[in-house]
Parts: C-alpha cells; structure tokens; sequence
C-alpha cells in the first residue's frame, strides 16, 4: 500500500506544482475570448487526471486511519485541507472565470489558493515518501 500511495502523492505533487508555475500562469497570455474557450475544456479536462488520483488518495490515507489512526491522522488532516480548499475555494473562483468575469481578478486569488493545496500535497507526498524510504 505504501508505494501505491507514494505513486499517486508523487502524481498529485507534480501536477499541483505545474499548475502553480505553468498553466495558472499562462492564463495572462490568452486572449479574453479563447481564455473563455479554453477554460472551459481545462477545467473539464484537468478533471480526468486530478479527480481519480484524488479519489484513491482519499481511499488509501482512509484505509491508512482506519488500521493506525494515530500515525496517519496528519496525512488525513491535510487531506481534508485539501479537500475544502478545492471544492468550497478554487472550483468557486473558477466556477467565476466561467461565468465571463475577469480572469485577471480572479487569478492571482487562484494562484493563491493553489499555492496552499501545492503545499500541502507537498506535506503528504514527503510525509509517503519518509514512510515508504523507512
């Protein structure tokens, strides 16, 4: 189970960081009306890569408390992190985007509420890897 949960924390943590520093960013550089376009789909399409890795992270650190809550209840709090941080923050902000409202005034809000989610995937992926190494 380790290093099943070490590969998606690994996959998690890489995507969530070129997030942060690649595509977020590059939203600057698309024009108004292919950025609604675009948008749209990246939303649609991150979703296929992000939601299962999500769900069997969320099964396998569940699976983790349930036989030693005590040693993975970090590993679960920061899960819940980012649990509310995406779905009650960033799907609002760009349930907005969608909505045809500036991007400009919402992405450095995104990039903001991303930066926490890459670091707490950054928490758990080294909390996996100390685990897995030990």
């Amino acid at each position: 189970m380790d290093w099943i949960r070490l590969s998606v924390d690994s996959g998690l943590f890489i995507l969530v960081w070129l997030v942060q520093v690649i595509i977020y960013p590059s939203f600057l550089y698309i024009d108004r009306e292919r950025l609604n376009y675009w948008h749209r789909l990246y939303t649609v399409k991150i979703l296929y890569f992000v939601g299962p890795l999500m769900f069997i992270q969320t099964g396998v650190i569940a699976l983790q408390l349930l036989f030693d809550p005590l040693v993975f209840l970090l590993d679960g709090l920061i899960l819940g992190g980012i649990w509310i941080n995406t779905f009650f923050i960033a799907v609002p902000i760009h349930e907005a985007i969608d909505r045809d409202e500036t991007v400009e005034g919402h992405l450095p809000k995104l990039l903001q509420v991303n930066r926490w989610r890459a670091w707490m995937w950054t928490g758990l992926v080294l909390l996996s890897l100390g685990r897995t190494l030990l």
